[in-house]
């Protein structure tokens, strides 16, 4: 009754192979007038949408609804028997009824049916029953590793089967050959439900309420048992914080969280509270992950560069140029991407003045001075100019203003 689906691409293909497999007959026998799919537990109940797509002839037992191709018991005998004109089957083609919630055991009790399947009853003999060779329903794990269907490897502990039933919307149409030739468990439905568990961890973290709106219950689970068994937390009882100490002090697979958010930060703007709140657990936790860490050094580098201004010339440039060395690497920190680290960008260019200012422009005469400007000594113009357009504030305005007129005010003077 069964074909093997070991060729499919998807398991939707390997069902829609199956089912299309039952309906054929034998040389000289009539084929079914209808292929009846029991399923007591509604288990592919999630597929139902899928499978109407891929079979037009392909109905569902539930309340009435015609655009869905869904109806009781009795109007789906109307549809075997063609006796609805605006909604018969495409002609040729068996119809499909799938019977969520119903056992095949139920039909074959005959006038201990339930009243609502009666009309049904007789389509087992007219028509055929999708089943295993054992006669049962087909499950989902049984059609998943049945050597007659697709045939994989399943861990067969309740862990995998409650993941492979949260995956089954998704898994309809992935393909099946990267599932084959190992064992598959819960974590590899799991990743299947989240996708990509880095990106929806940042996510959750970034907005925790709004992600957990935008999940059903299966892709929640799915995200927690990613959360628990990959990261080392629990959504539900540890909450944003911890995967934010975690993220902190990161080891594992937190090392890829990090360098995702480090990649595009801008995407998930609640990840950066997060951290400023976390601490580290030793000395060795990297600093450039640390917020608070960039925020006390923007403040130190103001209050040094406020001290620096009453200095002399040259102590003053030397004085940049120490703050430049102490403060660069943070430009590289993520912080600065997100516009927290303005005063060490503004010290780049100070210290480019810093360095030239140190010299006057040369020459005897107008001509030799010109020719030094044109080709160092408008270094010192611009940038006075860049340092000025990375101060944004009022104060850092103020600031900068002051260092590059300490800074460049003696140049002019020596070089007049």
């Amino acid at each position: 009754m069964n074909t093997p689906g070991g060729d499919a691409q998807t398991l939707l293909d390997a069902l829609v192979a199956s089912l299309a497999a039952a309906t054929r007959s034998p040389e000289g026998v009539a084929k079914p007038v209808a292929l009846l799919w029991t399923d007591a537990d509604g288990q592919w109940r999630p597929l139902a949408a899928a499978l109407q797509k891929a079979c037009a002839h392909f109905y569902v037992l539930g309340a009435y609804d015609a655009a869905r191709r869904t109806g009781p018991a009795i109007w789906l005998k109307c549809l075997v028997d063609r006796t609805l004109p605006d909604l018969m089957p495409p002609p040729g083609t068996v119809p499909i009824l799938y019977l969520p919630g119903v056992s095949r055991q139920e039909l074959r009790a005959g006038g201990d049916c339930p009243d609502s399947l009666h009309p049904l009853i007789e389509l087992q003999y007219r028509g055929a029953v999708w089943h295993q060779k054992n006669g049962r329903d087909w499950t989902v794990e049984a059609f998943m590793t049945s050597e007659v269907a697709l045939g994989l490897d399943l861990s067969l502990d309740m862990r995998t089967r409650e993941a492979l039933m949260r995956a089954l919307p998704v898994l309809a149409t992935e393909p099946i050959a990267p599932l084959r030739g190992r064992r598959l468990d819960a974590d590899d439905f799991d990743r299947l439900s989240v996708g990509d568990p880095v990106r929806d961890l940042l996510g959750w973290m970034s907005e925790p309420e709004a992600f957990q709106a935008r999940c059903d219950t299966a892709r929640w689970e799915a995200f927690r048992n990613i959360c628990t068994r990959v990261f080392g937390f629990d959504p539900d009882k540890d909450g944003p914080a911890r995967a934010g100490d975690l993220m902190l002090n990161g080891n594992g697979k937190w090392e890829d969280v990090w360098r995702r958010f480090r990649d595009a930060p801008r995407g998930y703007p609640g990840v950066t509270e997060l951290l400023r709140h976390a601490r580290p657990r030793d000395l060795l936790v990297d600093r450039a992950r640390q917020p608070q860490v960039n925020d006390e050094q923007e403040a130190q580098l103001r209050y040094a560069l406020e001290a620096a201004g009453a200095m002399p010339h040259e102590k003053l440039c030397a004085r940049v140029l120490e703050l430049e060395a102490e403060n660069r690497d943070r430009r590289s920190w993520v912080w600065a991407d997100l516009g927290y680290s303005m005063m060490a960008h503004a010290l780049e260019p100070l210290a480019r003045l810093a360095t030239l200012a140190r010299s006057a422009l040369g020459g005897v005469s107008l001509t030799a001075m010109a020719t030094d400007y044109a080709t160092d000594g408008w270094r010192c113009d611009r940038a006075a100019l860049d340092a000025m357009n990375h101060a944004k504030s009022p104060s850092d305005n103020a600031l900068v203003a002051k260092v590059v007129r300490a800074l460049y005010a003696p140049w002019l003077d020596k070089s007049a």
